[in-house]
């Protein structure tokens, strides 16, 4: 009696055991990063915006995404009649998710697919007092998904006071 006890108790947990086992199902694909806007070797007018048009997708769930924008600046001068002198001051700003939903931005988490079209990243004139650098910056966008994955697409844009204003 006691070993029949045994063998049925050890055959319930077994069968406990496999039928709880559910496969689990990870996500091994990144986001897919399509930037539209701004458009490689763009040309922005320091005091404009930046006219951003991105589609995020995944092929579960987004997460979130932020924007860098930092100098790419390697040493030589890129023109002739660049304006920056030796007080001027490299521009550099990251931009989160929650800074664009203040902003009016709706959250991205949970989507498959979203597409955003702004005009709220704005390059500054001055930098703490000092004239903004002019030349090459890199702007990268990255973005999450809800198992951790992350992608990013960086293009180079051309800060320039001989730019041409940015239309919207």
């Amino acid at each position: 009696m006691k070993t029949r006890n045994i063998a049925i108790t050890l055959l319930l947990a077994a069968v406990i055991a496999l039928t709880s086992c559910e496969k689990e199902v990870t996500d091994n694909e990144k986001p897919v990063i399509v930037l539209t806007a701004p458009v490689e070797d763009e040309a922005v007018l320091p005091g404009s915006d930046i006219h951003l048009e991105v589609t995020l997708s995944d092929n579960e769930a987004l997460a979130s995404y932020k924007v860098n924008i930092h100098g790419a600046f390697d040493g030589h001068k890129h023109s002739a009649t660049t304006r920056a002198t030796e007080d001027s001051v490299a521009f550099e700003k990251t931009l989160m998710e929650s800074d664009f939903i203040a902003l009016g931005e709706e959250l991205i988490a949970g989507k498959r697919s979203v597409t955003i079209h702004h005009h709220l990243i704005e390059i500054p004139e001055t930098v703490n007092g000092k004239p903004l650098k002019e030349g090459h910056y890199h702007f990268i966008i990255y973005c999450t998904d809800q198992a951790g994955q992350e992608s990013f697409i960086a293009r180079e844009i051309l800060i320039s006071y001989d730019a041409e204003e940015y239309l919207h």
